[in-house]
């Protein structure tokens, strides 16, 4: 096409021939878009660019609070930061980090560990004690926060393009060049520049902009009728996927997400992790979501012990193996290095009085006091061999109904000014466990707002069992605190107010249920708006545990919960209820679907609902995925490389026979650690002969030498056993 141009004007083609040229060629660039991942390489910007603007579907941190410095050659450098609270409280201490250009990390730790402030830290939004976070200049951030917030005007297409700067900038240059020459001037200056804006347009993806946008608006579980509704008409939950859609077609430098799965059903999850495992910029992924990050980052970092341990080309599952691995590890050569110390000064104690022997004690002496410098005789750093304290969730056993219903819908029209579902019938038996399953905006939420009396029926009846008490979580539900209200304060008044309160329940059984949930220490004294996401959905789940229900409603319970507390969710829902207590459940999280133990399957679809008495199968997942997407958005089952194959075939091998290698083993180590005795003993016999004590103590430190190496064979292979089983 560039040929095109420098044939034709020069010699003064007609403007609407050149122009007809141009439109053709490029009508048949766009037609021939097929991939939803092929980007276009662009110049970066030489300056750090704004991602967001305070009219946006959702509150996207801007980057330009970031510093820029000398990160030695990386795209992002923290270096000794420190980070606490305004009250003085270390939250974060001693970090250290380097993320290279195209790195994909996931942060991982427990609620309220410090995850979103470390992002915040690199974002400029929170405030660095000591130490530095800098960026590398010409460095482009994006940052997704976890809250969203309405405002935009635009429609749905434009908001999500808005952020595609330099097509945007580009296509306005070219819009007013075109003007020019469409008023007249055709200068051979001004139509040379239009000719260099639109080889630019099209270098940087200009003419593939629409194609990329109705990709990622797809991928995010909007339909096309969608594109070209108002921000407006969403809800918070899907303006967040705007605002996250409107991140990644900026194609930032460096992603920063935090907990971006939150508001997306999983086949959008299964499509931001193949999006983002493609990603051509670095990225940093705080998440709780196991599948995203197994899928959508190749290097783990964990916040644990207040610091931050890398794990470093390892995907979720190799970090969990390597982090039991390092703990294992540490903590036995700790104790191996307690019984050399021990033994060194049994020798002291025995021998340091006597005459002959003062010179070896005094040796030893030394010995220990080396190990105790080298750090030999301290415990492994908390940050290493520290287990997350898994929560427990008990909830109080359900007030009998009177009858079998709970609670009934009888020939319902369900929705806000039409209705999405049509002539409902829906009975809720005591002790049922119902899932309700189907496409995006099939009026699942909907449907369980209906259920909850907070949405009024279009048409047919709500009934209501005289002894109903309900007890509701939703998504949003944590976000709706009031966040100048102290935690304990909000659980309390719930407990003690209301339908079923009671009013005997004191500040010490609310802080041991909010204790269980992982809110000990101070932490139900702070105010909600100091707590994490993940705190707060502890905190309503508080609320939620101290309150008797007989018929449980959760919407998407499992956003913002870590992965320990939605396993502990799980359990409690499972063992709840008996014959008196119903649950009802909108989730797209397969894991915790399994954990629950449903007795029935609703299915939203088409504006009816099918109701099956039933467990959830394999073919609920395939069929709908419990999201309904089609399925060129299921992610691809990926065959292993002959590498990889021949890798497991070896580690199959290896563990085949560990049993015999390990009895082997132990047969080595007990040898060799009796030749370490013999040489101890022949070295207090021998008394001062330097030359055959220096030799003895070669042979004794080689032989300590095997038996390390040995006994990490050892841990590898009890490892590799328990990877096989």
């Amino acid at each position: 096409m560039r040929l095109l141009r420098s044939l034709l004007l020069p010699f003064g083609a007609s403007l609407s021939f050149v122009a007809l040229l141009l439109l053709h060629a490029s009508h048949n660039r766009v037609s021939s878009f097929t991939s939803p991942f092929t980007s276009t390489s662009r110049p970066r910007r030489n300056h750090l660019t704004r991602i967001a603007r305070p009219s946006t579907a959702a509150t996207v941190e801007e980057s330009t609070g970031c510093s820029v410095g000398d990160t030695r050659g990386a795209t992002l450098l923290l270096s000794n930061l420190h980070i606490s609270t305004g009250s003085g409280d270390q939250i974060l201490r001693d970090i250290n980090f380097r993320v290279e250009s195209r790195e994909r990390w996931g942060i991982v730790g427990a609620n309220g560990c410090g995850k979103s402030t470390l992002l915040g830290a690199i974002t400029g939004a929170v405030r660095i004690d000591q130490g530095k976070a800098l960026v590398a200049s010409k460095v482009k951030v994006g940052y997704l926060k976890q809250t969203a917030v309405s405002g935009s005007r635009k429609t749905v297409r434009d908001e999500a393009a808005s952020e595609m700067q330099e097509i945007n900038n580009e296509k306005e240059r070219m819009a007013m060049l075109e003007k020019l020459v469409a008023d007249g001037d055709a200068s051979d200056d001004t139509l040379n520049k239009l000719a260099r804006s639109q080889a630019r347009f099209e270098d940087i993806g200009g003419f593939t902009q629409e194609q990329d946008v109705d990709v990622v608006l797809k991928g995010l579980g909007f339909q096309p009728p969608d594109s070209n509704r108002l921000v407006s008409d969403f809800s918070g939950g899907w303006q967040m996927r705007i605002a996250l859609a409107r991140l990644l077609l900026s194609k930032p430098d460096l992603l920063l997400l935090d907990e971006p799965s939150n508001h997306l059903d999983s086949s959008a999850r299964d499509w931001l992790a193949t999006y983002l495992s493609k990603y051509e910029g670095s990225i940093i992924l705080v998440s709780h979501d196991v599948a995203l990050l197994s899928k959508g980052t190749s290097s783990i970092a964990e916040v644990s012990g207040k610091t931050l341990v890398k794990y470093v080309s390892c995907t979720y599952e190799k970090y969990l193996q390597e982090k039991e691995f390092r703990a294992k590890s540490a903590i036995a050569e700790y104790e191996r290095n307690l019984k050399e110390a021990e033994r060194l000064q049994d020798f002291v104690d025995k021998f340091g009085a006597s005459a002959t022997k003062a010179s070896q004690a005094q040796s030893r002496v030394k010995a220990i006091e080396r190990m105790r410098k080298e750090g030999k005789l301290d415990p492994p750093p908390l940050a290493v061999t520290a287990k997350r304290r898994k929560p427990s969730l008990a909830l109080p056993d359900p007030p009998k109904g009177i009858g079998a219903d709970l609670l009934s819908l009888k020939n319902a029209d369900i929705g806000y000014d039409d209705a999405i579902l049509k002539n409902i019938n829906l009975t809720i038996n005591r002790g049922i466990k119902l899932i309700i399953r189907g496409p995006n905006g099939a009026g699942k939420s909907t449907l369980l707002a209906a259920l909850r009396g907070n949405l009024p029926l279009l048409a047919g009846e709500r009934i209501e069992n005289d002894q109903l008490r309900q007890g509701v979580f939703t998504q949003d539900l944590a976000q709706e605190l009031d966040v100048s209200a102290r935690a304990i304060d909000l659980v309390t008044e719930y407990a003690r107010t209301g339908v079923n309160g009671d009013i005997t329940i004191s500040d010490e059984v609310a802080r041991g249920a909010m204790g269980r949930l992982g809110l000990g220490d101070e932490k139900p004294m702070r105010k909600v708006g100091e707590l994490s996401g993940g705190e707060k959905a502890r905190v309503a789940l508080s609320m939620f545990a101290l309150k008797p229900s007989n018929l449980l409603l959760l919407d998407e319970p499992s956003n913002h919960l870590d992965v320990e507390m939605i396993e502990a969710l799980g359990e409690a829902l499972n063992s709840w209820g008996g014959k008196d207590g119903s649950v009802v459940v909108v989730s797209h999280d397969r894991n915790f679907c399994e954990q629950v133990g449903f007795t029935h399957v609703a299915s939203v679809d088409g504006g009816s609902l099918l109701i099956e008495e039933r467990g959830l199968t394999d073919g609920d997942w395939q069929m709908y995925d419990i999201s309904g997407t089609s399925e060129s958005l299921q992610p691809q089952k990926t065959e292993m490389s002959a590498e990889e194959k021949a890798e497991l075939d070896r580690k199959r091998k290896v563990a085949f026979n560990a049993p015999k290698r390990i009895s082997k083993l132990e047969v080595l180590i007990e040898q060799a650690e009796e030749r370490i005795q013999e040489y101890d003993e022949e070295m207090m016999r021998i008394g001062s002969d330097v030359e055959k004590l220096l030799e003895l103590t070669d042979r004794k430190t080689k032989e300590e030498d095997n038996v390390s190496t040995l006994m990490e064979e050892w841990e590898y292979l009890e490892t590799l056993i328990a990877e096989m089983a």
